[in-house]
């Protein structure tokens, strides 16, 4: 039974650093269709080709935070939760245990980011934009990887060094984020700063996702993020610092946050973001445009430039600390799974540490000792 300790443990690293989960197999709805989001009064929150599920949180445009309680059909109702508090953007204390909790989150992932680089790659690699190539997709990559060069490319230009991923993950199915994990745990070995996964969106009106910034017709950008792994909470909060900078930057060029089912890869660190860049309607000039709008938001974000970096990690930092309580919690539980599993190795323990004699006197353990 002394071997079920190191087991134990192991299933709990496995289950949560390594082993995507089940959840991952969500992305978007498999049958072509959309969501159309509405409030409990029936009024227009929304749409969005993403898989939904009970318990999925919008916040929207203007940081009011829905959580979707039921669906009718085609149609997910969500109740109106409140204001979202958003993270400030511009300079930050880091207080000496934040950054003690940023340091063991960093040696739990051995982290050693390299403040320069900037990961991009494709789940769906086969994604287009139907206006401008005839197609909405087209294998075996799609103009998605356009939309990412000139992320690069942009990111580039401002001295960054960005590893962009020309791996494809064909079909576009519920296994493609098992497919494209490899893809991007190699990125990450290399210590990226931020690791971002394009995509588009698949809802049949252009104007959802139309905006104009500074005169130019340009598509708006959304964000996802994963709730079904231990990093949702930083990964949460690095999502509303992109909208935060943006909203600031290019008021309306951010089309909310969504925080859905689903694992994204984005358990392999602290600032894995989804962009969902315009729709199939969208045309791709559109979509560059805004990629290239966010190559200036993303870094500042990310504490890769001059005075971000103090106020992106004392939040990170307080992100962290809410993912380290999650660890925390699977190790009780596998320790408690542990005494469940080995009751005399427990009483072993206990002995050694002095409960036997909390009473005076030493129990019998059955055995006549």
């Amino acid at each position: 039974m002394k071997k079920t300790i190191p087991v134990i443990c192991l299933l709990v690293f496995l289950a949560t650093f390594v082993l995507p989960s089940s959840a991952e197999e969500w992305g978007e709805r498999a049958d072509g269709g959309y969501y159309r989001v509405v409030d409990l009064e029936g009024r227009y929150i929304t749409v969005t080709a993403l898989e939904l599920d009970k318990g999925d949180v919008y916040i929207d445009d203007d940081n009011r935070r829905y959580v979707i309680d039921h669906f009718r059909g085609d149609t997910a109702v969500a109740r109106y939760d409140g204001i979202e508090r958003m993270p400030t953007v511009r300079d930050g204390q880091k207080s000496l245990w934040a950054g003690a909790i940023e340091w063991a989150a960093q040696v739990m992932r051995k982290d050693k980011a390299n403040r320069k680089l900037i990961g991009i790659y494709h789940t769906h690699s086969a994604e287009s934009y139907l206006p401008s190539s005839g197609t909405e997709s087209e294998t075996p990559r799609g103009d998605i990887y356009e939309v990412g060069a000139a992320l690069a490319k942009a990111l580039e230009e401002q001295g960054y060094e960005v590893r962009h991923s020309q791996d494809t993950f064909i079909p576009h199915d519920g296994q493609a984020y098992l497919r494209s994990r490899r893809a991007a745990a190699e990125l990450s070995k290399a210590g990226p700063q931020t690791l971002i996964d394009v995509h588009r969106d698949a809802v049949p009106n252009p104007q959802e996702y139309r905006t104009e910034i500074d005169g130019q017709p340009t598509s708006r950008v959304r964000l996802v993020v994963g709730r079904q792994n231990h990093m949702r909470e930083t990964n949460l909060n690095y999502a509303k610092r992109i909208k935060a900078v943006a909203d600031e930057k290019y008021p309306g060029l951010i089309h909310g946050i969504f925080l859905a089912k689903g694992n994204y890869n984005q358990d392999l660190g602290p600032r894995m973001i989804l962009l969902e860049i315009g729709t199939h309607t969208t045309s791709l000039e559109e979509a560059k445009k805004a990629a290239q709008l966010m190559a200036s938001v993303v870094p500042v974000a990310a504490g890769m430039t001059p005075g971000s970096a103090k106020s992106e990690a004392g939040q990170t930092s307080s992100a962290a600390l809410s993912s380290l309580w999650w660890l925390l919690i699977l190790l009780v539980a596998g320790g408690a799974a542990w005494v469940f599993l080995n009751k005399e190795g427990a009483v072993r323990l206990l002995r050694s540490l002095g409960f036997d004699r909390a009473g005076g006197n030493k129990q019998d353990d059955g055995e006549g000792r």
